[in-house]
């Protein structure tokens, strides 16, 4: 699998995920005309997506959604409680199939867990991918997790069991605390259903280092006003150190690496 993100923020979100027969994109809060761009930039002219996982309902997620499904006329996926949040947004022409969270699915080769997150949103869900092999043992697995404000012991087993792992590390908790917002959205980023801390998706990456196997790990959805994307690998590398993950960072407003499992 290749996974890139096209763009990480409280401005938009999108993530595509590429393997042998499929194409994703997790969530599309960019314009069509940026999608299609970033993609095009990839994949070549006229590229082909083969569906839309969904996290869930905020604005930053779906922006894009409806133009997005329909010029690439592929189905989107959000859960049971997400999917009616999301017709408003919709015409009569997309294709919009909900799942239940901690049931597999599969889109062509890959198989896509949903499992719950904590946030505050009607269903938000994080996804762990597999890509299909004759070798399942071998699957190489990644992970996509942002838009959290706690890891449960149930998130934390999932990510332990990916290679790759796409985890939140939204604000700096000093730089939040001390900071300009008002007081009640400083409550709610701290909040079990606001937004993850570095120091804690520190702890939670060295715990996937040390008892899982991470390999790789992508800081996403960084704060603009709350964070430094230098402070924030920082703290998550000083937790690592001594072990062999490699980790960066997703841009705020332009693509990120390319990373291969």
């Amino acid at each position: 699998m290749r996974i890139v993100s096209l763009a990480s923020g409280s401005s938009g979100n999108c993530t595509l995920i590429v393997s042998e027969n499929a194409r994703l994109l997790i969530d599309v809060g960019l314009s069509k005309r940026q999608i299609l761009q970033r993609l095009e930039k990839l994949l070549g002219p006229r590229p082909r997506i083969d569906g839309i996982l969904i996290t869930h309902e905020h604005t930053d997620h779906i922006s894009g959604l409806g133009q997005v499904a329909r010029a690439f006329q592929c189905p989107i996926y959000a859960s049971e409680g997400t999917a009616p949040l999301l017709e408003p947004a919709l015409s009569s022409s997309e294709k919009l199939l909900a799942f239940t969270p901690n049931q597999i699915f599969q889109v062509r080769d890959l198989f896509i867990e949903p499992f719950p997150i904590p946030h505050d949103a009607a269903q938000p869900c994080g996804f762990a991918i597999a890509e299909e092999s004759l070798f399942a043992s071998f699957n190489a697995r990644i992970a996509v997790a942002t838009d959290l404000g706690v890891v449960t012991e149930e998130i934390r087993q999932r990510l332990s069991e990916c290679d790759l792992v796409m985890l939140e590390s939204n604000h700096d908790i000093e730089m939040l605390l001390n900071g300009w917002y008002p007081e009640d959205l400083k409550r709610r980023i701290l909040s079990d259903v606001g937004h993850l801390s570095n120091e804690a998706a520190a702890q939670t990456l060295q715990y996937l280092a040390e008892r899982g196997r991470l390999r790789t790990a992508v800081l996403m959805h960084l704060s603009k006003n709350n964070n430094r994307p230098k402070l924030a690998l920082e703290t998550v590398q000083r937790h690592l150190n001594g072990t062999e993950v490699a980790v960066a960072i997703a841009p705020r407003d332009r693509m990120s690496a390319i990373f291969t499992v």
